[in-house]
């Protein structure tokens, strides 16, 4: 749609150094938006200075450069990408982004559904017919320039956002408000000043220089200041606590969800049935966890990985890897199922949305992670930062990994002081009467009852 960028400058008397790389941000920002570009710079006084082109900021260099001087404070710019909803074939100055208030400068990447019925609502006059152009005037009509209000006031818009807002009468901060459309920010300790944009590639300089990038959470409302204050307010109302587990069946993910359930969660279980060899017993043990813990069960029967291969655990896929110590098997990720947790976070996603949990869960650890990729506790932690661009306006679904940060002793430790049904659970990945003991998780899971000094309450066949 657009790419909108800012900064704030801490030392104006860097003036002509921040502007040449701002004048980079923006040609590098072409790649979000081509149509036009616009920057407004508000000086201490707030005062403003300001450029406007069509097309695209690499064909009107002269257009980048100008705006700053010694007494410029924040800068407020937008590559417009031009919506077909928003298309306008005689475009004038007057509708190339950022729009000016009376008070506020807004610069916006999205659509806003409803401008015109704001407009109507509020009997706002603005100067385009862009959908934008309608913040300025309602900004100024019912905002008293605090986070807290903004992000009240944003309720009221419809679409998608993330708008950098410059305040004339306060031009020592800027304001950043997003839902599910990102925008990073960058300290950069040479030049002191602090950019936004919404891409980080837009304000790296390479991984030796002194800058720090970080990415705004969505669904906030931030007031950054010159004295490198932050003020952070979330656009959406406390979650439920309602958790969707992913259960296998086996210890991990059934300790995880008993210590949601004691930490005061309402747990649904969610087991995957996908052809592999353990199937059965592993449904039979997760719904007898789901009876012992009294939550509700979900499954999911799912053809896909047949398709997919390449592993042993499926039926008909070969032998389980097993030797006598069984540390080879538990070392190596033998049996990996190609993008399995990928998979099965993705349909829990899904599938929480849909049905109103703010959360979903696993039994990934730290022990496994050493094995398996996707039992990293970095492949959590991704894909919730990446959570809130899958799901649907003002429905983000946070993951949890409750035991994420532990060994399988500490697992089974844990398991016995908070009451698991241990006694329940299945951990092979053969389908007999009996655990086999050989493979892998039989392995792990011996070790860590003896490390313990605990009996383990399943049989084995050896």
């Amino acid at each position: 749609m657009c790419s909108v960028s800012g900064v704030i400058l801490l030392n104006p008397s860097r003036y002509k150094e921040v502007e040449e790389k701002f004048s980079r941000i923006m040609k590098l920002a072409e790649d979000r938006g081509r149509d036009s570009f616009g920057i407004v710079a508000i000086r201490e006084d707030g005062s403003i200075m300001s450029s406007r082109s069509l097309g695209r900021p690499s064909e009107h260099e002269e257009k980048l450069l100008g705006v700053f001087d010694e007494k410029t404070s924040v800068v407020v710019s937008n590559n417009r990408a031009e919506p077909t909803t928003e298309y306008v074939k005689l475009k004038e100055e007057k509708d190339i982004q950022p729009f000016e208030g009376e008070r506020f400068v807004v610069s916006h990447n999205g659509v806003i559904a409803n401008d015109k019925e704001l407009e109507i609502k509020y009997s706002l006059h603005r100067k385009s017919n862009i959908d934008t152009s309608v913040i300025p005037p309602f900004l100024d009509k019912l905002w008293d320039g605090t986070p807290e209000k903004l992000a009240d006031l944003l309720k009221e818009v419809r679409g998608s956002f993330a708008f950098i807002i410059a305040d004339k009468r306060h031009p020592d901060r800027l304001f950043v408000a997003q839902n599910f459309k990102p925008v990073y920010m960058a300290y950069d300790q040479t030049l002191e000043a602090i950019f936004f944009s919404s891409l980080d590639e837009f304000l790296d300089e390479g991984p030796f220089y002194p800058m720090n990038i970080r990415k705004l959470e969505p669904y906030s409302v931030v007031e950054v200041t010159k004295r490198k204050e932050i003020k952070e307010v979330k656009l959406q109302s406390e979650e439920n606590k309602r958790a969707l587990v992913i259960a296998s069946g086996g210890l991990d993910s059934t300790v995880a969800a008993t210590k949601l359930l004691k930490e005061g969660y309402e747990v649904t279980l969610l087991h995957f049935n996908y052809h592999h060899k353990a199937e059965e017993k592993e449904k039979e043990a997760v719904i007898n966890i789901a009876r012992f813990l009294n939550v509700d069960l979900m499954e999911v029967n799912t053809d896909l990985f047949r398709l997919v291969g390449g592993t042993t655990l499926l039926k008909g896929g070969g032998e389980i890897v097993k030797d006598r110590s069984g540390i080879e098997g538990a070392e190596f990720a033998h049996e990996w199922v190609p993008a399995r947790n990928l998979i099965f976070l993705s349909v829990a996603l899904a599938i929480a949305e849909t049905k109103g949990f703010s959360y979903i869960a696993t039994g990934i650890n730290l022990e496994e992670s050493g094995a398996y990729p996707d039992n990293e506790m970095e492949f959590n932690r991704l894909f919730d930062k990446m959570s809130p661009y899958a799901t649907g306006p003002n429905k983000t679904v946070r993951v949890l990994m409750p035991v994420g940060n532990l060994m399988k002793r500490e697992i089974v430790k844990l398991g016995v002081e908070i009451g698991a049904p241990l006694h329940l659970t299945w951990s092979c990945y053969e389908g007999g009467d009996k655990h086999c003991g050989k493979c892998g998780p039989c392995f792990m899971r011996k070790e860590a009852f003896r490390i313990n000094g605990l009996v383990d309450p399943v049989q084995y066949e050896s």
